[in-house]
């Protein structure tokens, strides 16, 4: 946001700097203007993204060291870079929220994954997490608006599609588990781990997410050893990484 007023103060500069000396008149000085806001505006969201990014690789660095607690605080730390840039509350509360998650903190992770919806773009990983809590808690109808509003922006996510399915399937709607599985078929043709999920359901067969490893199992409707340590808690392997995106990525 201060980001925007600053960019937006150039651009006023940039139009008096070309206007007041009659160097040009007022609609020749508006390009000038413009001009000026935009780069400003870039250049203080770079600078943004930049900070965000360190915040990121701390949270990282603490999740490696198996921290998450550590790892969340840094993440809520870097709020007061909202101010700054539209975006990156949603981003952080995404990112917290994946977090709380896959520590099975589940009442905690639904406020901020909610707060991660609060953008054009909906950040998936979140919003499928969001969408596995509503169908812990039998809220069937909210869950599908939640999975229905991830897939329309992020249609190249296969796991997406896959935990849509899946939950679905459980709740014994199986028809509707091979329609999405075959929306998530055409706009992925060449994506094999779907079309063997797709065949699966199609022969009533128990849906098996094992090939998407580790970034099924963070959602806990499935218990994998390899994920649970000696007290029964998350493990997080140092192959996830954050994404200002929302969440994990690999």
């Amino acid at each position: 946001m201060i980001n925007l007023l600053l960019a937006l103060l150039a651009g006023v500069l940039g139009f008096f700097v070309f206007y007041l000396p009659g160097v040009a008149h007022a609609l020749g000085s508006i390009f000038p203007g413009v001009v000026a806001a935009i780069a400003t505006y870039i250049l203080l969201a770079r600078r943004t993204g930049k900070q965000l990014e360190a915040v990121m690789g701390v949270a990282q660095k603490e999740m490696m060291a198996r921290k998450p607690e550590r790892a969340v605080q840094a993440l809520q730390d870097a709020f007061a870079l909202s101010r700054w840039q539209f975006g990156i509350a949603s981003s952080l509360h995404a990112n917290i929220g994946v977090l709380l998650y896959v520590q099975k903190k589940y009442d905690e992770a639904e406020p901020h994954l909610r707060k991660g919806a609060a953008t054009m773009i909906k950040l998936w990983l979140a919003q499928a997490m969001l969408g596995a809590i509503l169908f812990r808690r039998k809220q069937y109808e909210e869950m599908e608006k939640v999975f229905e509003g991830a897939m329309r922006g992020n249609k190249g996510e296969t796991l997406l599609y896959a935990v849509y399915a899946w939950v679905e399937n459980q709740r014994g709607e199986k028809k509707k588990a091979i329609e999405i599985l075959q929306k998530g078929v055409k706009e992925n043709p060449s994506d094999e781990k779907l079309k063997t999920l797709l065949g699966r359901a199609q022969n009533d067969k128990r849906l098996k997410l094992d090939g998407w490893g580790e970034q099924w199992w963070q959602f806990w409707l499935e218990t994998s050893p390899m994920m649970t340590g000696p007290a029964g808690g998350a493990v997080f392997s140092g192959r996830q990484r954050f994404g200002r995106g929302g969440g994990f990525r690999r």
